[in-house]
């Protein structure tokens, strides 16, 4: 084992809410900033850890809801406020966020939700997705609610043995007592038969997850990002 210090921001904004009576209550959107910078070469001789999925496409969701709510006039606002976290350190084990969950800007007990984002849909739009952690707390009637206004199934975690509940930022915030999801797609994608994108996500997780290879691609399908 090697051991090192190191220091690394957790990167933090708040949109106050548009309600005074509730304006002083909080929802975390987070989404993790870290990826593993430069490492061993893969077989192509690359040692650039882009990340690009994992996780730039989370924290670019996270800045484009910042960037949406702030452009709505105050008065249109979501009625709490909206903090919006980038955690680092969660690749080294959700260090960023249990360091948030301890040392909170906003009190445990004024956060109303956390929503996180870690790894988006970028193949396509789906008929289904999957709010993990929502059975877990109050936010199970809030994201049925969306999901019937939005003519969406919930689907269950069709890979409970990979423990995703366990291995993103919102756990932290469970274990302190906030009401925490983290959105992830379904697998019924629109205009793919059954199964595809099970094979998509076999793809990805043993040739690009954690490798130099999770870089950019222009095919890239953003309407799933979007919907996600």
């Amino acid at each position: 084992s090697e051991l090192k210090r190191v220091e690394a921001p957790n990167v933090v904004g708040i949109l106050p809410g548009s309600d005074p009576k509730l304006r002083d209550e909080y929802v975390v959107y987070s989404a993790h900033w870290d990826h593993f910078g430069i490492g061993a070469p893969d077989k192509t001789g690359d040692t650039i850890y882009n990340g690009a999925v994992d996780n730039a496409t989370g924290c670019a969701a996270i800045l484009a809801i910042a960037e949406a709510l702030a452009k709505l006039p105050p008065a249109q606002r979501p009625r709490r406020s909206s903090l919006f976290l980038f955690p680092t350190a969660e690749e080294q084990g959700l260090l960023g966020s249990e360091w948030y969950s301890r040392h909170p800007i906003v009190p445990v007990e004024k956060t109303a939700a956390n929503v996180n984002l870690d790894s988006m849909n970028m193949l396509g739009v789906t008929r289904d997705f999957t709010p993990l952690g929502a059975e877990r707390s109050s936010l199970e009637a809030v994201v049925q609610a969306v999901a019937r206004d939005r003519g969406m199934r919930i689907a269950p975690d069709s890979r409970p043995e990979q423990g995703s509940f366990y291995r993103s930022d919102h756990f932290p915030f469970a274990k302190v007592g906030v009401p925490s999801i983290s959105l992830k797609e379904g697998d019924d994608f629109v205009g793919h038969p059954k199964g595809w994108g099970e094979q998509e996500f076999k793809i990805y997780n043993t040739q690009h997850y954690h490798q130099p290879s999770d870089s950019f691609d222009p095919n890239w399908n953003y309407a799933g990002m979007i919907q996600e």
